[in-house]
């Protein structure tokens, strides 16, 4: 079978459990650990006592393994067992081997997971990676899970509070995410938080400012939306509120530059006939359009040479917070100022 991304197998499973085995994989840990639960619910209904096994990934007994895939079910249509988060790439080329041979015997009424979480499987540049991946192409489903889109993850929050009794708007609903990490995991945690607290009703935005925690990205960007409107007072505001809350002067730094690269990186699509969406690819924007599509929003009226002079600005102090031990918030404001500075000469 062809390999599968999320949307792909979530269309599989509802059409009923395929048989054989499944390779999981990708950037959300959460996501591979999600549907490999869905996968042994499918397979083992009820009572798992007998007839579910996890397998320590970390140290593998591959006698046993074998022996508990060719286990036949206790008083049911099948049985499930979980390679829990094997670390491919140190396998030795026997163990590998060892492996595909199971792989290859793994027949119905056994369903074999291969879950992989926190260790890396990087197909394109590992050799036992690959061959692993090429196995499971053939005898059953490989699934590659990586970070939704905000644009899904906003629909996900849509849905999830709608099947709470509540609403929420698309407009609040993108507010949410571009506050979280943009893991489903966390964005399924505050989300289940605004309608804990809403209950029914709709989801305001008020609820979402007070009780969605901001990742330092969210309240950064907050800060460069704020020196891009000229809004000195409250550039500075959130400044101090980052400060109180002892975020690391570099961390602010680093993402407040960060949001400039993303700004000079959009300015320099548009000037080159270039779309969002390209641009997005080409930079390794994936799991993150919104910030290239944001950036393509907020760039236009910003000359290049502008941009050019705030990344000069923004290392200068990048510079000096990491050599000279002056005052990091002095550093800081200092910083911010002179960005609005070349706002106003570009004005003028």
């Amino acid at each position: 079978m062809a390999q599968m991304n999320e949307k792909e197998l979530n269309r599989a499973l509802r059409t009923g459990l395929p048989s054989g085995v499944f390779l999981l994989y990708g950037s959300d840990r959460y996501l591979v650990e999600r549907y490999a639960s869905l996968i042994v619910d499918r397979a083992v209904k009820g009572d798992k006592t007998f007839n579910y096994e996890r397998v320590d990934g970390a140290k593998i007994d591959f006698d046993h393994l074998y022996d508990s895939i060719l286990t036949l079910p206790m008083m049911a249509e099948r049985r499930a067992v979980m390679l829990d988060d094997p670390d491919i790439d140190k396998l030795s080329a026997g163990d590998l081997d060892k492996l595909l041979q199971i792989l290859n015997d793994a027949v119905e009424p056994t369903v074999f997971i291969i879950a992989i979480k926190q260790n890396e499987f990087l197909p394109k540049k590992s050799s036992r990676c690959r061959k692993l991946l090429e196995a499971v192409d053939r005898l059953g489903i490989a699934a590659e899970l990586g970070e939704r889109s905000a644009a899904d993850l906003a629909a996900f929050v849509m849905k999830r509070c709608a099947a709470a009794g509540c609403t929420i708007s698309r407009e609040n609903a993108d507010w949410l995410v571009s506050k979280t990490t943009g893991e489903l995991i966390a964005v399924q945690n505050e989300t289940d938080k605004l309608i804990a607290f809403t209950q029914s009703g709709e989801v305001s935005r008020e609820a979402v400012d007070r009780l969605v925690s901001a990742t330092v990205e969210a309240e950064v960007f907050s800060l460069s939306k704020a020196i891009l409107a000229r809004d000195y007072a409250k550039a500075q505001g959130i400044l101090s509120a980052l400060l109180y809350l002892r975020e690391p002067a570099v961390n602010i730094l680093y993402v407040l530059s960060m949001s400039f690269v993303d700004l000079s990186r959009a300015r320099a699509a548009i000037s080159a006939g270039v779309e969002t969406s390209k641009a997005a690819a080409d930079f390794g924007y994936k799991g993150r359009e919104f910030a290239m599509r944001n950036a393509f929003r907020d760039c236009r009226k910003l000359p290049q040479q502008f941009l050019r002079r705030a990344l000069e600005v923004l290392a200068r102090a990048d510079f000096e917070l990491k050599s000279s031990g002056n005052d990091e918030k002095i550093v800081l404001q200092k910083t911010i100022t002179e960005l609005f500075l070349l706002l106003g000469e570009e004005r003028a």
